[in-house]
């Protein structure tokens, strides 16, 4: 495919959004934070207890509500891409992420733990992390967002591989408070959403309802030329999301409750389909219910207990042959019941620590697969799974600017494998805004149970199951090095070294795959960082991430792109006006076949909230350059890459009361 590259004009744009930024006479709220407000905020997720960003024992990177409002994302996707080493890759169905340039065939995003207010989110089935349209939640609903990079099993268990995603949402407002808004763009684009804030003194709830519909695009594929529509997908990329939210809040209990809808047509064909048939597509349904209760036992101790409860089904509808047309149907479904209850205390000098305990069962795990007329069944498989770990997790105070913070978890699942998942972080936050982390650790990935128990042998191909597949684990050594550079200014160091054993892969070809632990992999690399602040209030943000990614099988790594860099400005203007840009580089990536080329993505945004009116409008532009370019994607498919969308526009109109 011919791609188009203009990195020199995304150069441009950006460059001159920051430097208008000193004529600026108007500052809006990005700029009522100061440096040391915004780099050093507390953070949840790393250590289970609240502690400095600083103190965390990872590199912890924040999204604010006011980012994402200011870049008019739209998915958790496209929040998420905006940090350091984070990437994404579309296969025309779903949106995957990458981190440091690992992300493998057949990964259904299953490599990080996706939290909302510390809820679990990861499915029962296939234990992935929706963070595409999937994602139960409105991105209208979040309060902000922390990535802790790294291994956190041991403090998490299972899924935490390459870093825990924790959305922190919005807590309810006044009574009778709430919004309106609705949004247009092209490729048939509308949606809409409708939030209320209700309560009294004993508590409040926020409660929130939205929809979306998108007609998609056409797709055209040379692979499928002698196809009877000559590669050609018209009217097959329909997708409609439906979301439920409530979040409660009533003293020392908080409730949330997330229920998500996502239908989305096929129009790539994996798995060997007939390519042009209309009837192929996907559905996901999340519901989760999320409760949590806390309550100092003494001046240096809290006690908390939580209660996470996920519901989870897909349906997957795959078209074989046009005279007659077979759909042949996956169904999976399962609910999980996760248990926890944890201490913080701070009784010990010179300590904080925080013990926990935690259990997990998924119950009626259910895969189907079955041709829907004629009947003819090929799976049914409906198994019980459960996980118990306890975690200690402890920062210590060494003196002077030193501290350790360890922590250490077992898991023991039902088959009877026990597993250990060390951290250990030795931190310095001498005076003048420099902090040094010097973090090693071990995270494991137990098989799903589509991984363990998925296997059918149809006309149309088969995946093969395999008894034999075992638990992945990393390895991980990061040095982070950051420092103030003035009261206005902040570099960043990364240098990390992650070693991947026992990696479950799918392989094979589009019409014969079965998961395997198919070898062994390392990512080595360096990431660098920049944050300015001008008085007036504009923010400029960039990163470079550079990964050299080996591997045992295949010997070439597929989607790893080198080099990944990254640039953004925000920009108050007048009369409550501000706009946002970002460019997005990417180098080459390897395919099954060949090469998927580099690429420059341009992004902007324009925000009007006139102070004191009860309306915001937001008008964006996604891939303003209309850029070429395609995501490689795995062996279920025939193509070798597949095509991303061109330039995508969005207006947003929001009305308060």
């Amino acid at each position: 495919m011919p791609v188009v590259r203009r990195p020199w004009l995304a150069t441009v744009v950006l460059a001159a959004l920051a430097a208008s930024a000193q004529a600026q006479q108007n500052p809006a709220d990005l700029a009522s934070m100061s440096l040391e407000q915004l780099l050093d905020l507390e953070v949840v997720t790393a250590s289970r207890f609240d502690q400095k960003a600083n103190r965390a024992p990872s590199a912890v990177r924040i999204i604010s509500a006011e980012e994402i409002r200011a870049h008019g994302w739209r998915t958790l996707a496209e929040a998420l891409e905006s940090l350091p080493g984070l990437y994404l890759s579309d296969s025309g169905l779903y949106t995957y992420l990458g981190a440091r340039g690992q992300l493998h065939a057949g990964d259904y995003d299953t490599r990080f733990l996706l939290l909302v207010d510390g809820h679990r989110i990861n499915d029962p089935v296939y234990s992935q992390s929706p963070v595409g349209s999937e994602f139960p939640l409105d991105m209208a609903l979040v309060q902000r967002i922390e990535y802790v990079p790294g291994p956190g099993s041991a403090v998490y268990g299972s899924n935490a591989f390459f870093g825990v995603i924790n959305v922190l949402t919005k807590l309810p407002g006044p009574p009778g408070e709430g919004e309106l808004a609705l949004t247009g763009g092209n490729y048939g684009t509308h949606a809409a959403r409708a939030s209320l804030s209700t309560g009294d003194a004993a508590g409040r709830t926020l409660l929130s309802a939205s929809q979306s519909h998108s007609r998609g695009r056409d797709f055209h594929f040379q692979e499928f030329a002698e196809a009877d529509s000559a590669g050609m997908a018209r009217g097959q990329d329909d997708e409609r999301t439906r979301r439920l939210f409530v979040r409660h809040t009533a003293g020392d209990l908080a409730l949330l409750a997330l229920a998500g809808d996502r239908r989305k047509e096929d129009p790539v064909a994996p798995y060997g389909q007939s390519f042009g048939i209309p009837g192929a597509g996907v559905q996901d349904r999340w519901a989760v219910l999320g409760l949590q209760y806390g309550r100092a036992l003494s001046a240096a101790t809290r006690w908390q207990a939580q209660l996470d409860l996920i519901d989870y089904r897909y349906i997957g509808d795959y078209a074989y042959g046009d005279s007659p047309t077979v759909i042949n149907r996956d169904v999976s479904s399962g609910r999980s019941l996760v248990l926890g209850s944890r201490l913080v205390t701070t009784a010990f000098a010179g300590h904080i620590m925080a013990v926990g305990l935690e259990a997990q069962w998924d119950r009626a795990v259910e895969q189907l697969n079955y041709d829907v007329e004629p009947y003819a069944s090929y799976l049914q498989s409906r198994e019980n799974i459960a996980n118990i770990g306890a975690f200690v997790t402890d920062e210590i105070a060494l003196g002077g600017d030193w501290l350790l913070n360890a922590g250490l978890r077992l898991d023991h699942d039902d088959v009877g494998t026990v597993r250990l998942s060390p951290r250990l972080a030795l931190i310095s936050t001498p005076a003048g805004g420099t902090t040094f982390k010097a973090i090693v650790g071990k995270a494991f990935r137990s098989p799903n149970a589509y991984e363990r128990f998925y296997g059918i042998d149809t006309e149309d191909g088969a995946q093969l199951l395999n008894p034999d597949i075992r638990a992945e684990s990393i390895q991980t050594l990061e040095l982070y090095f950051s420092r103030n550079l003035g009261s206005r200014s902040r570099a960043e160091l990364s240098l990390f070294d992650y070693r991947l054993h026992h990696l479950i892969t799918l392989v094979g070809e589009e019409d014969l795959l079965t998961l395997d632990n198919a070898g062994s992999a390392s990512s080595t690399g360096a990431e660098v960082a920049f944050f300015h602040r001008w008085d007036q209030g504009a923010v400029v943000r960039s990163s470079y991430s550079y990964s050299r990614v080996r591997q045992s099988s295949p010997s070439t790594p597929l989607n790893a792109p080198r080099g990944i860099g990254k640039v953004s400005a925000t920009l108050p203007l007048a009369h409550g006006l501000s706009a946002a840009a970002s460019a997005l580089y990417m180098s080459q990536r390897a395919t099954r076949l060949g090469t998927a080329g580099r690429h420059t993505t341009v992004n902007a945004n324009l925000l009007w909230e006139p102070v004191g009116a009860p309306w915001a409008l937001s008008a964006g532009v996604r891939n303003l350059l209309d850029q070429a370019y395609a995501d490689p994607v795995g062996p279920e498919f025939i193509q070798d890459a597949i095509p991303r969308r061109g330039r995508e526009y969005r207006v947003e109109l929001t009305w308060r009361f």
